[in-house]
C-alpha cells in the first residue's frame, strides 16, 4: 500500500472526527445518554485532540497544544497515526451502539420519551417516563452508555508509544541496566498474579533466564481466565536470547520489558477501575474462589473495549485502508 502523504493523514482524521461528532450530535437529541465530542488544533505535523461529555459547558473552549487534556499525535509517525485511527474507529463503534440503544428506548411505545418536532429533539415522559426510567434492565442500558473508554484508550496509548525508555537508563552501568531489567521482570510477575483472577482483563506471563554468559527472555500476552488452564491462547509472543556482554541487545531488552511492564500496570488500574464500577455492576466475586467474574453487562463492556487490539505488538504495523 502506498505511504498516506501527510494532507490525506490529516483528511482522514478529520473525516473519523467529523464522523464521530455526528453520530454524538444525534445521541444528544435523546437527553438521558451521555454523548461526546471531538476538538482539535493542528500545529505543524502535530494534531491535538481531546474528547468531552457535551454536558460540559466549556467545551467549545478551543483545544490547544498548552491543554492538559489534550493529545499530542505527531502525523508524520507512522505508529502514531494508526493508533489515532484505530483508536477512533474503536470510539465511533461504540457511539453507534449507543445511538442504537437511544433509539430503541425512543419508540413511543416505550413511553419514556416523547418527540418535540420544533427542537428535533427527545425529552421525558412526563407521566411515565420518570417511574419507566428507575425499570432495572433501562437503567442498565442507560448506563452502559456512560463509561468513559478514552482515558483507557489514552492510558495504553502512553505505555505504548508515548514513553522514551531508552532515556531511563542513560549513564547506567551495565549491571544497573540488568538490575531495572530484573526488578522490572518480579514486577510484571506480580502484576500477573493480581491480573489471572480478573476475568477478560489481559495480562503477561513471562521468564527471565541466565544461562552460560546469555540471558533470555520469554513472554506472552493472553486473556485466559479459570483456576486451572492447560493450554494458554498467546498473543504478543517474544522469545530472544543473546549474550550478557552485548550492551545493545541488553538496552533494546530493557525496553522491551519496560513496555510490558508499563502496560501490565495501566491493566492493574484498569482492573481495579472496572471491579469498583457498580452503574452497572460489571465484576462479581465468587466467594470461593475470590475470582472476579464478568456479569452480563461486563461482557458486553468488555466486547466493546476489545482491549487485546490496543496491545497487540502489530497495531503500529498495521496500514489502514481511508475510504
Amino acid at each position: 500500500m502506498e505511504k498516506m502523504s501527510y494532507e490525506m493523514r490529516v483528511q482522514a482524521v478529520l473525516d473519523k472526527f467529523n464522523e464521530y461528532n455526528k453520530i454524538n450530535d444525534d445521541i444528544k437529541r435523546f437527553g438521558i445518554f451521555n454523548s461526546f465530542n471531538v476538538s482539535h488544533q493542528i500545529e505543524k505535523e502535530y494534531l491535538y485532540f481531546e474528547i468531552r461529555n457535551t454536558d460540559n459547558e466549556e467545551f467549545d473552549l478551543l483545544t490547544s497544544a498548552s491543554s492538559e487534556q489534550s493529545i499530542q499525535i505527531n502525523l508524520h509517525k507512522d505508529s502514531e497515526f494508526n493508533w489515532l485511527i484505530k483508536t477512533m474507529n474503536r470510539f465511533i463503534e461504540k457511539s453507534k451502539v449507543s445511538m442504537k440503544k437511544a433509539r430503541e428506548i425512543a419508540k413511543p411505545q416505550v413511553g419514556i420519551l416523547v418527540y418535540d418536532e420544533f427542537t428535533d429533539s427527545y425529552f421525558l415522559n412526563p407521566t411515565s417516563g420518570p417511574v419507566l426510567l428507575k425499570s432495572k434492565e433501562i437503567m442498565k442500558e442507560i448506563a452502559s452508555t456512560r463509561l468513559d473508554i478514552f482515558g483507557i484508550f489514552i492510558n495504553l496509548r502512553s505505555a505504548l508509544i508515548e514513553s522514551d525508555r531508552r532515556s531511563e537508563i542513560i549513564g547506567d552501568s551495565f549491571g544497573k541496566v540488568l538490575d531495572k531489567i530484573k526488578e522490572s521482570v518480579k514486577n510484571i510477575q506480580n502484576m500477573e498474579t493480581k491480573l489471572r483472577k480478573i476475568e477478560g482483563i489481559p495480562r503477561y506471563i513471562c521468564d527471565l533466564k541466565e544461562v552460560d554468559a546469555k540471558i533470555s527472555f520469554e513472554s506472552f500476552a493472553t486473556v485466559d481466565f479459570g483456576v486451572e488452564i492447560l493450554k494458554f491462547n498467546k498473543f504478543n509472543e517474544y522469545d530472544i536470547t543473546g549474550e550478557l556482554d552485548d550492551m545493545a541487545f541488553v538496552e533494546s531488552l530493557y525496553i522491551k520489558i519496560r513496555k510490558i511492564e508499563e502496560t501490565c500496570k495501566q491493566m492493574i488500574d484498569l482492573g481495579r477501575s472496572l471491579i469498583s464500577k457498580n452503574d452497572p455492576n460489571l465484576y462479581n466475586q465468587d466467594s470461593s474462589t475470590k475470582l472476579w467474574i464478568l456479569t452480563h453487562e461486563g461482557r458486553e463492556t468488555m466486547s466493546n473495549l476489545n482491549i487485546m487490539d490496543f496491545i497487540n505488538n502489530d497495531i503500529s504495523e498495521v496500514s489502514f485502508e481511508i475510504n
